[in-house]
């Protein structure tokens, strides 16, 4: 009896959530980051500096933000990682809302925001830490000790907060130097290009089929070719074989006949039974 699998439904119409909030769990950190962007951080500083009305409206300044964050607390750096996945992945879609800048735009935005957003990402720790959150993305804190602390003491030392905080401002430095060092990378090996582009040919189903046939009809070509060159291989093994059992076999004839036994053997005369 064959097994029954789960319906692949790749081409059925689907119906997208209400919300592009619903793409991603309820705790998703791409939930927390987006409601701290939103919610509890100033940011007059970026909006602030958009005041020309001429060409096509900027990307909100707390959307971009919200995706810097969220790829740097998740380990993506590179503009080109962040675009991606702007497109690839449900969490960093949730976030753009259908809209994703290019890669341009979100290293352009770094890099002209670059003070503020330090900033800023220090104050996105220093809140999840003291809510009592171990760790934001793969960053560590020690958010429960902190807290810990606080009800045995009441207030960190300021000794002990002016540390915390330079320890925080170090890793997001560092956080934005790897950016800046990944897109740099980037693009003195692309250029102007993502670096992930496929040929025209893989978008049109009729040129893909024709491509992949004749693709298809080389490798098999090759494979046939590979199957004779072996088979050929093997004939010339073997008869290599029999050529050398043969000559194995003739001189070991000819050692017999040379040998002095043999040759005893064959001249001493026959004893008869009277002599």
């Amino acid at each position: 009896m064959s097994k029954d699998f789960r319906p692949w439904k790749i081409d059925e119409a689907q119906l997208l959530p209400p919300s592009v909030q619903d793409y991603v769990p309820k705790d998703h950190l791409c939930r927390l980051i987006v409601a701290l962007v939103r919610e509890e951080l100033d940011l007059s500083a970026i909006s602030g500096s958009y005041r020309s009305a001429l060409g096509q409206p900027p990307f909100d300044p707390r959307m971009m933000t919200a995706l810097l964050l969220h790829g740097y607390a998740s380990g993506l750096y590179s503009s080109r990682r962040l675009a991606r996945a702007a497109v690839e992945r449900a969490d960093f879609m949730m976030i753009v809302a259908g809209d994703p800048p290019d890669f341009r735009t979100i290293s352009e935005f770094r890099r002209r925001h670059l003070r503020a957003l330090g900033e800023l990402f220090v104050q996105v720790l220093k809140l999840a830490e003291k809510a009592g959150l171990v760790k934001l993305g793969h960053v560590a804190l020690d958010g429960t000790k902190i807290k810990a602390n606080a009800s045995k003491h009441k207030a960190m030392s300021y000794e002990r907060m002016k540390k915390r905080e330079a320890e925080l401002k170090a890793e997001v430095n560092r956080w934005l130097e790897a950016a800046e060092a990944a897109d740099a990378e980037e693009d003195r090996l692309y250029g102007q290009k993502r670096g992930d582009e496929l040929p025209d040919w893989v978008a049109d189903k009729q040129k893909r089929l024709a491509k992949i046939r004749a693709a298809k009809a080389e490798l098999e070509a090759e494979a046939k070719a590979a199957a004779e060159e072996e088979e050929r291989r093997r004939a010339a093994a073997e008869d290599r074989r029999i050529a050398e059992g043969r000559k194995r076999t003739a001189r070991r004839q000819r050692h017999r006949k040379a040998s002095p036994r043999a040759k005893h053997s064959a001249t001493s005369p026959i004893r008869t039974a009277a002599s």
